[in-house]
Order: C-alpha cells, then structure tokens, then sequence
C-alpha cells in the first residue's frame, strides 16, 4: 500500500450505509510539530497514549499536546491513539516525511460502547512475503475469527448505531490487488466478513481507516447481550486445505447517533 488509502466497505441489506470517519487536521498549530488536540475545542492534549504496534513503540504527548515519533516508518503501518474520556483513533502512516502529524480526536458520549482498542490479528500465520502488508504484522494469529459479546441498552427511533473500525491491514482480496495494496499475484482471497448476533451484514474489501458500518435495526436485542464477529478471508486458489488471509485491524468500538 503505497499511501494512505480509504476502507471500503461492501454493506448487506436494504438499508446499506457507509460513510467515512477521520480525525480532523488541525490548520493553525505549531509548525513542524506532531501534536494531538481536542476535535471540537481545538485545545492539545496531555497524555494521549501513541502505539506502532508493529514497532512495539509507545509514547505519550506533552503538556501542549505535543509528541515525538523516535523511530522510522518506510511501509504502511498502524498508528494509534487512546486518551481516557476519547474515541479511540488511528491511521495508517505510508512514511514520516518533513510534514508534522496533527489529529484532532473526539470526546466519548454515554452511547458510545468501546469494544477493542488491541491490536488483533486473525488467520493462520501463514502467508506470502508480497501479501498486504505482511512486513507490518505485529502480533500471532488468534484463530481465523473474532468475536465479542457487549450489552446494549435500548436505541430511540431516530437513533442508529453504527460499527466503527479504526484501521485494517493485510486484506489479499482481488480489490485489493487491483489497488496495489497486495502484491500477490497468482492468488486473492475473499474479503473479510462482519457477522452482527449471527447475521452477515458487510465485506471488506480493502485495507484502510476508520469507516461506519450501519447496523440493521432489527437485529439489535435491547438490554441483551449483542455479538459481534469478523471472519478472514480465504485463498480462492487453494483446494488442498483451507489458507485464511492474516489480517490486523485495531480500535472497534460502536456508536449511537
């Protein structure tokens, strides 16, 4: 993946939504600094935690919100943000350039529900050195899936609620390949799948940030425990056995607007 690319995200059903969410680039700050500050107001922010999980590196801004990188980025790779009372964000970084990293990130409301802000990676730890993003894999394969129960309390009619996935990296599927994001050329895989309490309601077809999943309202169950699951792509070429697609992705959480 040359540069930073959008996720697009295939959605199931009559009500099929997707829009794209990212942090909001600061115009007036600090030249040539990296800084971290409040969405709305403007104001920096102090202890916001940085990861690159591929890197094990980990730093936290400064009193002015201000942060420094000590380490080297020359390949697409997960950048995260987590600050106690904010959504968690994050964005895949091509390379560090001159131009300073400057993101505005979002306050929590009581309606927002933060499933995971690890890092995950599901397949079978076995894949090609040309697939998307195979040099950037940080962490072992859970398992070809992953799931997650959480409780939700009752939606209002006008409200809706939405899966929000931060970043994802690593998907070999054909979309992806005819991007350039995989490299692999004598096979793809199938894209990704996202399961809501047992129902198939969207694909990923390529790697990318930050995107909103609309969730059909009549799979919700109300003041019950809800499910959410992604499964891995496979290799469309292979009949012998099965070869999952490794993929990471980081920061779900779930919104109600």
């Amino acid at each position: 993946m040359k540069k930073l690319l959008t996720l697009i995200i295939l959605l199931i059903g009559t009500n099929a939504f997707c829009k794209v969410i990212t942090g909001e680039i600061r115009k007036e700050t600090k030249k040539n600094v990296n800084q971290i500050f409040d969405s709305q107001t403007n104001i920096p922010i102090e202890g916001v935690i940085i990861k690159i999980p591929a890197q094990n590196f980990s730093t936290q801004t400064n009193k002015d919100g201000t942060f420094k990188l000590q380490t080297k980025i020359n390949s697409p790779t997960i950048l995260s943000l987590e600050k106690s009372g904010y959504k968690p964000y994050s964005m895949t970084l091509s390379e560090l350039g001159n131009a300073p990293i400057q993101i505005g990130i979002e306050k929590t409301t009581p309606n927002d529900i933060i499933i995971d802000t690890n890092m995950v990676h599901i397949g079978d730890n076995s894949f090609s050195e040309r697939s998307a993003n195979a040099g950037d894999f940080s962490i072992i394969a859970s398992g070809p899936f992953y799931s997650k129960n959480f409780k939700l309390n009752p939606i209002k009619q006008n409200e809706n609620l939405f899966l929000v996935i931060g970043s994802i990296i690593g998907i070999d599927s054909m979309f992806a390949q005819r991007l350039g994001q995989s490299k692999v050329l004598t096979a793809f895989s199938s894209p990704p799948e996202i399961f809501f309490n047992g129902n198939k309601i969207s694909e990923i077809k390529i790697n990318g940030d930050n995107q909103k999943i609309l969730i059909p309202k009549n799979l919700i169950k109300h003041n019950q425990e809800n499910n959410i699951t992604i499964k891995t792509g496979k290799n469309l070429y292979k009949t012998s056995s099965v070869d999952f697609d490794d993929i990471e992705f980081t920061n779900l959480l779930f919104e109600i607007k």
